[in-house]
């Protein structure tokens, strides 16, 4: 702002000077009427510098402002946009470590261990909300010292449920990038299904020790599950393979449609039970039914003796008192009294 008020300064300096040489060019004679003139002018011209100045000296204040005011939302959009990008960075991070936490759930699920155990637990929640507390148990071990994950208690006897898949080769299946990978990887599952199905049947189907003729493989995934419909090893079908070695192949929806009919069975069988009971009861009434119709028909001999002896006694009581009359009679009319007549007793008739 001063050098602009230096630069309006020097101009009007310049216009005095070029001022002063036309009036000194002028005959002395102008020189007042000039010199009042001049004055005039630069009165004016100084007048109208103060005002351009005032005019100049608002705008630039307007400036001033607005630049202070643009500084003022360019340092709070400047502190914003570090605010979010350090929310980006703290995102960023934390799904970082998701990933490094899920990379960490994955490699831990590889294990063969670790695999039984989610697959164990998965089937051990299906089975507590399915069958009631008595119904099943986890971790039954026979006399070979095979422990077998979960069994189903039916009828009095029970089903082996094996809750451990193999699941390393069917992961070297999804990831196989080209078909010959890929036909190599379905080769090495079914051989592992079919192993698995094979060792189910000769440690799991015990009849000797309360087991039904069968036992049931548990598929923890209905993916897995469809994979096993499908593969076939040694140019035959898995599912037929596993059939044929009495263990049934169940996802965790078809395992929910075998115990759901379980858990109907178990229904039946405690009907049935209610039912021998309520025979044996029924029973139990009918004999005390019949002593209660002896002892009833007992009542009613009693009753009918009573009542002919009561009615016996009223004919008495009606001949007594028919005598009576007589004897009154007589005793009126001072006659001697008639002999008196016997009356013969029904048990005497009897």
């Amino acid at each position: 702002m001063e050098i602009v008020l230096g630069a309006v300064v020097g101009i009007v300096a310049g216009a005095v000077v070029l001022a002063w040489r036309r009036v000194r060019g002028r005959s002395r004679v102008r020189e007042a009427h000039d010199l009042a003139g001049v004055r005039d002018e630069m009165a004016r011209l100084s007048e109208r510098i103060a005002a351009d100045s005032m005019r100049l000296g608002q705008r630039l204040e307007g400036i001033d402002s607005r630049m202070v005011a643009s500084s003022s939302s360019s340092a709070r959009l400047a502190t914003d946009m570090f605010d979010a990008l350090g929310d980006v960075r703290r995102a960023t991070t934390t799904v970082a470590e998701q990933a490094r936490e899920f990379t960490s759930l994955q490699d831990l699920l590889k294990a063969p261990t670790a695999r039984g155990g989610l697959g164990e637990a998965m089937l051990e929640e299906l089975l507590r909300q399915v069958l009631p507390p008595g119904a099943f148990d986890m971790q039954h071990r026979f006399s070979s010292g095979a422990t077998v994950d979960a069994i189903v208690h039916a009828g009095g006897k029970i089903v082996c449920i094996d809750s451990k898949f193999p699941l390393s080769n069917y992961r070297r299946m999804c990831d196989a990038t080209t078909d010959a990978e890929r036909a190599d990887g379905e080769r090495a599952f079914a051989a592992d299904v079919a192993k698995h199905i094979d060792d189910i049947s000769v440690r799991y189907i015990v009849p000797d020790e309360g087991t039904l003729d069968f036992a049931v493989m548990y598929v923890p995934a209905e993916g897995l599950y469809a994979e096993v419909l499908r593969l076939y090893h040694r140019r035959k079908p898995l599912y037929e393979s596993a059939i044929e070695a009495r263990v049934i192949p169940m996802s965790p929806l078809t395992t929910y449609a075998y115990l759901s009919t379980v858990l109907f069975g178990l229904r039946c069988l405690s009907i049935e039970a209610n039912a021998e009971r309520i025979l044996g009861f029924c029973g139990r009434l009918q004999q005390d039914m019949e002593r209660f119709a002896t002892d009833y028909d007992t009542l009613g001999k009693h009753i009918g003796n009573a009542r002919s002896k009561f009615e016996d006694g009223g004919r008495h009581l009606d001949h007594l008192r028919t005598r009576l009359e007589r004897v009154a009679d007589f005793e009126s009319e001072s006659m001697p009294a008639p002999p008196l007549e016997v009356v013969p007793d029904s048990r005497d008739a009897g």
